[in-house]
């Protein structure tokens, strides 16, 4: 969700040499992005890094003289970085306790949750005129039309999905549909396992050249092996089997894409594909996939969006959509195309 923020860095920049420091996890994400110079891969294979890497990746951006950096995360330790980096004009919001390490702090915006996540990453670029101009961004107001999602898949993500597939037998023509069924955040955005197993069951009764591909990361193995065994031969479990780089490849040949909120349904986003998206405790208004091509399926409820991790009360957000429900939704997307 920030590359329409950093393409505007792009526009409004031209000349600049523009680096994303990102976990070495998500690099494809950059990689293939034209407004991009280079990635800095940062922390271990796992999400957090130790002292000792922090100092060290500190030293080596110190090294490199970056004039400015722009701090998309709003964690504290993405402001001590860059404070411990020594780069003299550090921007982002004023979150997590990091005031006083930033030179310039900005407030949340009040809208934060009546707007895409896209214009919060868009409002710091806009703020980043405030450094040279004590005047209102002359970028302000006018996003709409640098709104679009950037994402390419790199070269070794098509080579690798193309390889997976035609291991599979895959590759002459069927009917690809991928199913996401965790989401980091937690289980309150996770629809139940056992609706996902009928819905593929229906999809490949109804299509007879149909294959369903289980995507996630390890931690979803088990889950996408509950749902592919009473698919026998039609499901194929990918979970923890792909790099992000592959699973970018294998989602931008799908003809639908079933998921939760989550990174790879932001990714389908991204990509273009057809998207049934499942929205629990979350708000589609902020995180939903920004996609024309996409169908967003949500219960409106009293306590809705909690934005909670796990649900403290009955789950009736995710309970309450019927598996018929998503059918129909998919059946919908899939005459689309």
């Amino acid at each position: 969700m920030t590359t329409p923020a950093v393409t505007a860095l792009r526009k409004n920049y031209p000349k600049a040499h523009i680096s994303i420091l990102a976990r070495h996890w998500v690099e494809p994400i950059f990689s293939g992005n034209p407004a991009v110079d280079e990635v800095i891969s940062c922390g271990s294979k796992g999400r957090n890094s130790t002292i000792l890497e922090k100092l060290v990746l500190a030293k080596y951006l110190e090294n490199k003289k970056f004039d400015l950096a722009l701090l998309f995360p709003n964690s504290f330790e993405s402001a001590l970085i860059a404070w411990l980096a020594r780069i003299p004009r550090r921007v982002g919001y004023a979150t997590d306790a990091r005031r006083l390490i930033l030179t310039l702090p900005i407030s949340v915006p009040e809208d934060r949750r009546n707007r895409h996540e896209i214009f919060y990453y868009l409002n710091l670029v806009d703020h980043i005129s405030r450094l040279r101009f004590n005047t209102r961004s002359k970028n302000e107001g006018v996003h709409k039309e640098r709104t679009e999602l950037f994402l390419e898949v790199p070269s070794q993500g098509e080579s690798g999905a193309r390889q997976i597939l035609t291991q599979m037998g895959l590759d002459q023509g069927v009917l690809l549909i991928g199913f996401n069924p965790g989401a980091a955040y937690g289980p309150a955005k996770c629809w139940p396992v056992e609706r996902f197993v009928s819905l593929g069951k229906a999809l490949v009764e109804r299509f007879k050249d149909c294959h369903i591909l289980v995507l996630g990361t390890n931690k979803e193995a088990s889950v996408a092996e509950e749902i592919c065994g009473p698919l026998s031969k039609r499901g194929h479990n990918l979970a923890g089997r792909t790099s992000l780089a592959e699973a970018m490849g294998l989602i931008s040949r799908l003809d639908l894409l079933v998921t939760n909120d989550s990174g790879l349904m932001h990714v389908g986003a991204a990509l273009g594909v057809p998207l049934v998206a499942i929205f629990g405790s979350t708000n589609p208004v902020t995180t939903g996939p920004w996609s024309a091509n996409s169908v967003i399926i949500r219960h409106e409820l009293p306590c809705s969006p909690c934005l909670k991790r796990s649900c403290p009360t009955d789950f009736r957000c995710l309970l309450g959509i019927k598996v018929e429900e998503v059918l129909q939704a998919c059946l919908q997307q899939l005459s689309r195309k």
